[in-house]
């Protein structure tokens, strides 16, 4: 399921990938071969068919090679010109449209999506629906769901009707408030774009990105002269049956690591104000410039990029992943250097991150240096301890905060800790082992009262407060376990059921069952008939989950998917 492998920016960083062996440096001809040499056993030890790459180096392609096959059985191997699916990387030119549509007036990018889109019209409960900009569309703060998954398949639906799908369900969370990957909202991005210059987002795309920079082999999948194209590969290697995708302003394009190698240094050029067809220098310095107004993120963004930013200096990057192919693309536009690399195989996020994060190192910056900074602890607080006290909504569970007479008790994870108020609103765990100096503290951001938990530098929320009391009788009636019918997920990873039920205090709980594994969600009742799941960001969660009544009996609908009561 693409959600649950949108790259390392949406996970916890608390451990980082090995340290790699070169020194922050300009490199040399022959810290490239060596790299090249890295990739080469990573591809053969990794199982990964195919692969390819490329540097850039003061602004030029110094470097380009593939690895492995495009196609293994007819022996067709990869080269820096074959074709692959990039994923979520078109991202990013998503948002360079948008930013061009917004230089030339088309568009305001801080004005309301119904005005672009007037059809949207998502359900809210207590949210308001004209806070959905086409800005926090960039940004993934929207609160606009991460997926819909029904009707995925290119020969089932368009990006178009995105919008359609999303009017059956909800907003996930409060515009502007939560960090929120969303590949839906991306799709109504581009479709906002679309309206407004009147020129379908893949034509445009075309006529305003690909063709003024000589990107030849950059695409999507109904291009009628699209050649040197991969074949797919699971996870054994086997060929697999590609499909494509009804997402294509999210995930749609398919490129080359020689094009992608020309749109970075493009996009760098334009950054340090050289001659660039694709935007102003003020508006890519602009993407380039870290976003300060999501107060809960798991990761520092731009306008459509993420970055890693220290004292020395700063890079943009995104990763991308279909059901069958990833990519990656690192900018270090201050140094005038990218690294690109595509593979055509499931499983292949890990040596894309890691080629990526070799010349991140390499140049003085860290895999760290994603996380966004801790806000200030508070320095006082009116707030009383017994307005903490009640069930947090996380990811994946609840925790429990009960008042004690010098603190509170903080019960997450199957743990309960004692945590001592050591100064006004702030709660520190004593005589826990491990857990022994993590602080407690808690923010009210928009509608939410929410949990943070702090060890060292790190930090993370534990989830917003929620109502004191049970779900009612009437939303009882849904619990059971349900069995999905009608439509179903293309691709190898499958719903084989979901179970709603109580956990031993009351609260409801969603778990759903792939053939891959098993999620575990809190669900938050928001109406007799409907929930959301728990937690604040980074990714799937505040997903509806409606229940009615047809013909067969009582039905559960979650995103987008239909499940059957047994």
């Amino acid at each position: 399921m693409k959600a649950k492998k949108i790259g390392i920016f949406l996970a916890v960083l608390w451990s980082i990938l090995p340290a790699v062996a070169w020194a922050a440096r300009p490199q040399t001809s022959a810290d490239i071969a060596e790299l090249s040499r890295w990739l080469a056993q990573r591809q053969r030890d990794s199982g990964v068919v195919g692969v390819s790459a490329a540097l850039v180096v003061d602004g030029k392609i110094v470097w380009k090679q593939g690895f492995g096959y495009a196609d293994k059985n007819a022996g067709i191997a990869m080269t820096p010109v074959t074709q692959v699916g990039i994923g979520s990387v078109t991202k990013t030119f998503t948002a360079l449209a948008a930013m061009q549509l917004q230089e030339q007036g088309v568009v305001d990018i801080d004005q309301p999506l119904s005005r672009y889109l007037p059809e949207f019209r998502i359900r809210t409960h207590g949210e308001d629906r004209n806070q959905v900009t086409l800005r926090r569309l960039i940004t993934h703060s929207s609160g606009v769901p991460t997926d819909v998954f029904r009707d995925m398949r290119r020969d089932q639906a368009r990006y178009t009707d995105v919008v359609t799908l999303l009017n059956r369900t909800a907003l996930a969370h409060a515009p502007g408030t939560v960090g929120l990957y969303s590949n839906a909202g991306y799709n109504l991005l581009g479709h906002a774009l679309a309206k407004a210059s009147a020129i379908d987002y893949p034509d445009y795309l075309k006529q305003r990105i690909f063709m003024p920079l000589g990107m030849n082999n950059t695409g999507f999948a109904d291009d009628p002269h699209a050649t040197g194209r991969s074949k797919a590969y699971g996870p054994d290697g086997a060929e697999a049956a590609a499909f494509e995708l009804r997402d294509i302003a999210s995930g749609g394009i398919y490129s080359t690591a020689e094009d992608l190698a020309i749109y970075a240094a493009a996009l760098m050029a334009a950054y340090r104000g050289e001659h660039s067809p694709l935007a102003r220098e003020a508006t890519v310095r602009s993407m380039f410039t870290q976003r300060s107004d999501i107060p809960i993120d798991t990761n520092k963004k731009g306008l459509g990029w993420f970055l890693f930013h220290n004292d020395s200096g700063f890079a943009a990057y995104h990763a991308g992943s279909t059901f069958y192919s990833n990519a990656a693309v690192l900018l270090i536009p201050e140094q005038r250097t990218a690294a690109v690399i595509l593979a055509n195989t499931v499983g292949s996020d890990a040596i894309c991150e890691q080629f990526a994060f070799r010349w991140l190192e390499a140049h003085g910056l860290s895999v760290k240096d994603i996380v966004p900074q801790p806000a200030p602890l508070p320095i006082s607080s009116s707030i009383p301890r017994s307005r903490h006290a009640g069930y947090y909504a996380q990811k994946n569970g609840y925790a429990k905060v009960e008042e004690t007479e010098t603190g509170l008790s903080i019960r997450r994870d199957a743990e309960t800790y004692r945590a001592i108020e050591t100064s006004p609103g702030v709660f520190t765990v004593q005589g826990a082992g491990e857990a022994d100096g993590d602080l407690y503290y808690f923010r009210d951001i928009g509608p939410y009262h929410v949990l943070f938990w702090r060890r060292g530098q790190g930090e993370r929320q534990r989830g917003y407060r929620i109502a004191d009391d049970a779900p009612g009788t009437l939303w009882k009636q849904w619990l059971g376990r349900y069995r999905p019918f009608g439509y179903t997920m293309p691709g190898f990873e499958k719903i084989a059921e979901a179970e709603v039920r109580l956990q031993d205090d009351g609260l409801p709980l969603l778990q759903v069952s792939y053939n891959t594994g098993t999620f575990t969600y809190p669900l938050v009742p928001v109406a007799a008939d409907e929930a959301r799941t728990g937690g604040l960001g980074p990714s799937m969660t505040g997903d509806a989950v409606s229940f009615g009544t047809d013909a067969g009996g009582e039905v559960m609908t979650y995103l987008g998917l239909t499940f059957r009561k047994e």
